[in-house]
């Protein structure tokens, strides 16, 4: 009798448990500005960055909704062979820490599920493919003559002439060419883009240094050049927040208001987006947008679709062109599957024979667009650290998850 009482005890203590970190409402007792970005606290945080950091709105039109249906083919469940086995893709979801998928096939939904705090309506951290939303906007506005990216970073932007991006063009910092001295390591907490979270109030950990630049706006001006870096792609979060400040200078309008106008509205986003600001009032180009799933997925079909919704060129279809017909014969890393990688305005170019181009964003935000099987996959995720977890890094296993996807619903 008494171990029957114990047994009962244990499973009322496991469901009240099982339920109470299921609720999407509890806020972790020990979250901090120096945890939320790690896991486990990011599995509730990237889905609630609004009650975390401070963020500004990025407003759709209610009036002009793409209406994304269900393909006749539609699953809930299926098995995949991926990582040299068949497994289920709840099986791989919860290996990878994903809290949501969706897959588009000919502009439908084939599949589409939430998991952990994730659900349909709720923004979720974008991390860097909020890179790829600001790639498209300069792609617009340049057609429409607000800027020219021949013209050099400082012509835009004085504040800039003296740090290592100022005498670069809009072309090579939005290719990530240019000769700022930034450096990026995500293990490595003393490189530019862990002391630029110091700036931005995304971190108050210990490694910050005791005097330092608050705000981008007197953060960026700080950083040097290496002329050696000209030409060459080297990743730099911070150029795309040089291109998110000239864009705001070309235009007096800020970055959220700019997305909102010229891609989120004219989209058809279903939600309200929002971006992270920083004290200073720097909106954070590189890696502070929040979106729904649907929504993100929605951005892809307007790759997918060479720039085109409802029938209207939002971003240039020769844009969009440039973007997955790109070569890079310097690419500085070793490749051994075949492909020709690249990056361009911000995307990631897969260098396959299909052209298909990614967004990527640390732990575990993913946008694929593969225009020859006509499909879009988004999945967002709280990977416990940003390339992983403690045992491996999870970037190449990804590429090939979305690889595995496409050839199924192909």
């Amino acid at each position: 009798m008494k171990k029957t009482y114990v047994i009962l005890i244990n499973l009322i203590f496991m469901m009240f448990m099982s339920k109470s970190f299921s609720n999407e409402n509890i806020r972790p007792n020990n979250l901090t500005l120096s945890n939320f970005q790690f896991g486990p606290i990011n599995r509730w945080s990237f889905s609630h960055i609004r009650e975390v950091i401070p963020t500004v709105n990025i407003e759709h039109s209610h009036d002009m909704v793409l209406n994304l249906k269900k393909s006749r083919n539609y699953t809930d469940n299926f098995s995949l062979n991926y990582d040299g086995q068949i497994q289920s893709i709840d099986e791989i979801v919860k290996k990878r820490f994903i809290d949501g998928i969706i897959i588009l096939k000919n502009d439908e939904i084939l599949f589409e599920q939430y998991y952990g705090n994730l659900t349909e309506d709720k923004p979720h951290l974008m991390n860097s493919i909020s890179k790829s939303v600001v790639g498209l906007l300069a792609g617009k506005l340049e057609k429409d003559g607000l800027v020219d990216f021949d013209k050099p970073v400082s012509y835009y932007v004085p504040e800039l002439s003296k740090s290592g991006w100022g005498p670069d063009s809009l072309r090579l910092v939005l290719d990530m060419k240019d000769g700022s001295d930034y450096s990026e390591d995500y293990p490595d907490f003393t490189t530019t883009f862990r002391i630029q979270d110091c700036a931005i109030g995304w971190t108050d950990a210990d490694y910050c240094p005791e005097k330092i630049e608050n705000g981008l706006y007197s953060f960026l001006p700080t950083i040097g050049r290496k002329e050696s870096n000209v030409g060459t792609f080297k990743y730099r979060s911070g150029s795309t927040d040089v291109i998110g400040w000239v864009l705001e200078k070309a235009s007096g309008k800020s970055l959220a208001n700019l997305i909102s106008e010229y891609i989120w509205k004219p989209m058809g986003a279903e939600f309200d987006a929002y971006i992270t600001v920083d004290e200073s009032g720097f909106v954070l180009a590189d890696h502070g947008m929040n979106s729904t799933l649907r929504d993100l997925s929605r951005l892809g079909l307007l790759v997918l679709n060479e720039g085109k919704v409802f029938s209207q060129q939002i971003v240039p279809e020769e844009f969009i062109r440039d973007m997955h017909s790109h070569e890079d014969p310097n690419w500085p890393y070793d490749v051994s599957d075949g492909t020709s990688p690249y990056y361009r305005s911000f995307w990631w170019g897969k260098g396959n024979t299909e052209r298909d181009l990614n967004g990527y964003g640390i732990h575990g935000q993913l946008l694929r667009v593969a225009p020859q099987a006509e499909m879009v996959v988004a999945i967002y995720s709280t990977w416990p650290r940003a390339d992983g977890d403690n045992n491996s890094q999870y970037w190449d296993e990804s590429d090939e998850l979305i690889d595995a996807l496409i050839e199924k619903f192909r």
